[in-house]
Protein backbone atom coordinates (compact mmCIF):
# COMPACT_ATOMS: atom_id res chain seq x y z
CA UNK A 1 0.00 0.00 0.00
CA UNK A 2 1.26 3.55 -0.60
CA UNK A 3 3.05 4.76 1.85
CA UNK A 4 3.27 1.01 4.01
CA UNK A 5 0.33 -0.43 6.03
CA UNK A 6 -2.08 1.77 6.84
CA UNK A 7 -2.65 2.01 10.25
CA UNK A 8 -5.05 5.10 12.07
CA UNK A 9 -5.62 5.81 14.91
CA UNK A 10 -8.15 7.64 17.13
CA UNK A 11 -6.60 11.61 17.71
CA UNK A 12 -7.16 13.54 20.67
CA UNK A 13 -7.71 16.99 20.52
CA UNK A 14 -4.64 18.79 21.99
CA UNK A 15 -4.84 20.31 25.29
CA UNK A 16 -5.56 24.01 25.33
CA UNK A 17 -8.18 24.13 22.32
CA UNK A 18 -11.06 26.14 22.41
CA UNK A 19 -14.39 24.00 22.75
CA UNK A 20 -16.15 24.40 19.58
CA UNK A 21 -19.63 26.44 19.09
CA UNK A 22 -22.96 24.71 19.37
CA UNK A 23 -24.26 26.23 16.44
CA UNK A 24 -22.13 25.68 13.82
CA UNK A 25 -24.30 25.71 10.76
CA UNK A 26 -27.52 27.93 11.45
CA UNK A 27 -29.73 27.45 8.54
CA UNK A 28 -28.65 23.44 8.43
CA UNK A 29 -29.40 22.88 12.21
CA UNK A 30 -32.49 25.13 12.78
CA UNK A 31 -33.86 23.76 9.28
CA UNK A 32 -33.87 20.18 10.54
CA UNK A 33 -34.66 20.87 14.00
CA UNK A 34 -37.94 22.64 12.82
CA UNK A 35 -38.88 19.15 11.42
CA UNK A 36 -38.43 17.41 14.65
CA UNK A 37 -40.02 19.83 16.50
CA UNK A 38 -43.20 19.46 13.91
CA UNK A 39 -42.82 15.33 13.94
CA UNK A 40 -43.00 15.20 18.03
CA UNK A 41 -45.12 18.23 18.70
CA UNK A 42 -47.49 17.12 15.96
CA UNK A 43 -47.44 13.53 17.65
CA UNK A 44 -47.90 14.83 21.25
CA UNK A 45 -50.85 16.97 20.11
CA UNK A 46 -52.84 14.20 18.15
CA UNK A 47 -52.70 12.01 21.61
CA UNK A 48 -53.04 15.43 23.70
CA UNK A 49 -55.82 16.61 22.24
CA UNK A 50 -58.20 14.04 21.92
CA UNK A 51 -57.30 13.38 25.49
CA UNK A 52 -57.96 16.55 27.06
CA UNK A 53 -61.30 17.00 25.12
CA UNK A 54 -62.83 13.56 26.57
CA UNK A 55 -61.15 14.58 30.24
CA UNK A 56 -63.01 17.96 29.93
CA UNK A 57 -66.19 16.34 29.02
CA UNK A 58 -65.79 14.01 31.91
CA UNK A 59 -65.23 16.73 34.33
CA UNK A 60 -68.22 18.57 33.46
CA UNK A 61 -69.91 15.83 34.18
CA UNK A 62 -68.34 15.33 37.46
CA UNK A 63 -69.34 18.88 38.27
CA UNK A 64 -72.99 18.68 37.07
CA UNK A 65 -73.56 15.49 39.39
CA UNK A 66 -71.12 17.40 42.04
CA UNK A 67 -73.78 20.42 42.08
CA UNK A 68 -77.12 17.76 42.76
CA UNK A 69 -75.03 15.77 45.16
CA UNK A 70 -71.65 17.86 46.66
CA UNK A 71 -72.11 21.11 46.03
CA UNK A 72 -68.58 21.62 47.96
CA UNK A 73 -66.40 19.54 45.29
CA UNK A 74 -67.47 22.27 42.60
CA UNK A 75 -64.00 24.11 43.49
CA UNK A 76 -61.67 21.24 43.48
CA UNK A 77 -62.79 19.85 40.67
CA UNK A 78 -62.38 23.06 38.89
CA UNK A 79 -58.84 23.32 40.58
CA UNK A 80 -58.13 20.14 38.99
CA UNK A 81 -58.90 21.40 35.45
CA UNK A 82 -56.99 24.39 35.53
CA UNK A 83 -54.04 22.11 36.98
CA UNK A 84 -54.52 19.98 33.87
CA UNK A 85 -54.39 23.04 31.31
CA UNK A 86 -51.24 24.33 32.98
CA UNK A 87 -49.82 20.57 32.90
CA UNK A 88 -50.68 19.85 29.22
CA UNK A 89 -49.38 22.94 27.96
CA UNK A 90 -46.28 22.79 30.06
CA UNK A 91 -45.54 19.28 28.70
CA UNK A 92 -45.54 20.43 25.22
CA UNK A 93 -43.31 23.58 26.05
CA UNK A 94 -40.77 21.09 27.36
CA UNK A 95 -41.26 18.74 25.09
CA UNK A 96 -40.69 21.23 22.05
CA UNK A 97 -37.48 22.62 24.20
CA UNK A 98 -35.90 19.31 24.33
CA UNK A 99 -36.83 18.22 20.94
CA UNK A 100 -35.23 21.43 19.91
CA UNK A 101 -31.97 20.68 22.09
CA UNK A 102 -31.03 17.16 21.31
CA UNK A 103 -31.76 18.10 17.51
CA UNK A 104 -29.38 20.81 17.63
CA UNK A 105 -26.77 18.85 19.46
CA UNK A 106 -27.23 15.51 16.88
CA UNK A 107 -27.06 17.88 13.70
CA UNK A 108 -24.10 19.65 15.70
CA UNK A 109 -22.65 16.24 15.79
CA UNK A 110 -23.25 14.85 12.41
CA UNK A 111 -21.39 18.55 10.40
CA UNK A 112 -18.90 18.93 13.24
CA UNK A 113 -16.48 16.64 11.03
CA UNK A 114 -17.79 18.41 8.08
CA UNK A 115 -17.12 22.20 9.16
CA UNK A 116 -13.67 21.28 10.29
CA UNK A 117 -12.43 19.50 7.18
CA UNK A 118 -14.10 22.13 5.26
CA UNK A 119 -12.05 24.48 7.23
CA UNK A 120 -8.69 22.41 7.24
CA UNK A 121 -8.82 21.88 3.52
CA UNK A 122 -9.63 25.70 2.90
CA UNK A 123 -5.95 25.85 4.44
CA UNK A 124 -4.82 23.05 2.14
CA UNK A 125 -6.18 25.18 -1.09
CA UNK A 126 -3.94 28.15 0.00
CA UNK A 127 -0.68 26.03 -0.20
CA UNK A 128 -0.42 25.77 4.05
CA UNK A 129 0.68 22.63 4.19
CA UNK A 130 2.64 23.11 7.02
CA UNK A 131 -0.52 23.67 8.93
CA UNK A 132 -0.83 21.10 12.33
CA UNK A 133 -2.53 17.90 11.37
CA UNK A 134 -6.12 17.29 11.24
CA UNK A 135 -7.36 16.44 14.73
CA UNK A 136 -10.81 14.47 15.52
CA UNK A 137 -12.39 14.80 18.24
CA UNK A 138 -13.92 11.65 20.00
CA UNK A 139 -17.61 13.00 20.28
CA UNK A 140 -17.49 13.45 16.29
CA UNK A 141 -19.34 11.04 14.07
CA UNK A 142 -18.22 10.44 10.50
CA UNK A 143 -14.87 8.89 12.12
CA UNK A 144 -14.07 6.68 9.24
CA UNK A 145 -14.34 9.71 6.82
CA UNK A 146 -12.73 11.61 9.04
CA UNK A 147 -9.96 9.41 9.38
CA UNK A 148 -10.03 8.94 5.47
CA UNK A 149 -9.67 12.62 5.19
CA UNK A 150 -6.53 12.53 7.56
CA UNK A 151 -5.19 9.55 6.05
CA UNK A 152 -5.57 11.71 2.49
CA UNK A 153 -4.29 14.71 3.44
CA UNK A 154 -0.97 13.08 4.99
CA UNK A 155 -0.46 11.14 1.82
CA UNK A 156 -0.68 14.36 -0.55
CA UNK A 157 1.66 15.93 2.26
CA UNK A 158 4.03 13.18 1.89
CA UNK A 159 3.90 13.44 -1.68
CA UNK A 160 4.88 17.14 -1.62
CA UNK A 161 7.63 16.11 0.44
CA UNK A 162 9.04 13.15 -2.05
CA UNK A 163 8.69 16.11 -4.53
CA UNK A 164 11.12 18.28 -3.14
CA UNK A 165 13.21 15.79 -2.25
CA UNK A 166 13.42 14.86 -5.99
CA UNK A 167 13.48 18.85 -7.37
CA UNK A 168 16.54 19.12 -4.58
CA UNK A 169 18.41 16.24 -6.67
CA UNK A 170 18.43 17.76 -9.99
CA UNK A 171 21.52 19.65 -11.35
CA UNK A 172 20.77 22.12 -12.99
CA UNK A 173 22.98 24.53 -15.20
CA UNK A 174 23.00 27.92 -14.01
CA UNK A 175 24.29 29.00 -17.20
CA UNK A 176 20.56 27.90 -18.69
CA UNK A 177 18.91 30.83 -16.63
CA UNK A 178 15.08 30.27 -17.62
CA UNK A 179 15.40 26.33 -16.88
CA UNK A 180 17.29 27.43 -13.65
CA UNK A 181 14.19 29.93 -12.75
CA UNK A 182 12.19 27.57 -13.21
CA UNK A 183 14.03 25.19 -11.00
CA UNK A 184 14.36 27.81 -8.22
CA UNK A 185 10.79 28.37 -8.50
CA UNK A 186 9.33 25.06 -8.05
CA UNK A 187 11.82 24.74 -4.73
CA UNK A 188 10.59 27.73 -3.23
CA UNK A 189 6.98 27.02 -4.12
CA UNK A 190 7.51 23.63 -2.09
CA UNK A 191 9.63 24.47 0.62
CA UNK A 192 6.81 27.66 1.10
CA UNK A 193 4.13 25.27 1.13
CA UNK A 194 5.33 22.83 3.72
CA UNK A 195 6.60 25.76 6.02
CA UNK A 196 10.19 25.80 4.82
CA UNK A 197 11.23 29.52 5.24
CA UNK A 198 12.92 30.33 2.08
CA UNK A 199 12.98 34.05 0.31
CA UNK A 200 10.20 32.95 -2.76
CA UNK A 201 10.91 33.16 -6.25
CA UNK A 202 7.86 34.67 -8.03
CA UNK A 203 7.02 34.85 -11.67
CA UNK A 204 7.83 38.19 -11.53
CA UNK A 205 11.18 37.42 -10.70
CA UNK A 206 11.63 35.15 -13.09
CA UNK A 207 10.51 37.66 -16.17
CA UNK A 208 13.19 40.41 -14.98
CA UNK A 209 15.97 37.37 -14.90
CA UNK A 210 15.45 36.78 -18.59
CA UNK A 211 15.07 40.07 -19.33
CA UNK A 212 18.43 41.13 -17.08
CA UNK A 213 20.14 37.93 -19.21
CA UNK A 214 18.82 39.18 -22.67
CA UNK A 215 20.54 42.37 -22.08
CA UNK A 216 23.13 41.39 -20.75
CA UNK A 217 23.51 39.10 -24.05
CA UNK A 218 22.88 41.97 -26.00
CA UNK A 219 25.58 44.30 -24.48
Amino acid sequence: MLYGRRVIEPQRVPHGLKPRRFILSASFQYKYSWYMITAVAGAALLFLLPSFYFINQNYELFKSLAYDTHPHLIQHLEREITWLKVFLGASVIFLSGVTLFLSLRMTKNLISPLVSMERHMHQLMLGQWHIPDYHLPEEDDFRDLSMTYDYFYRALKANTETELKLLEKLSIDPQNREAYAAWKHLLAEKRSRLGIKEEFMTNESVVNLNEFDQKRRVS
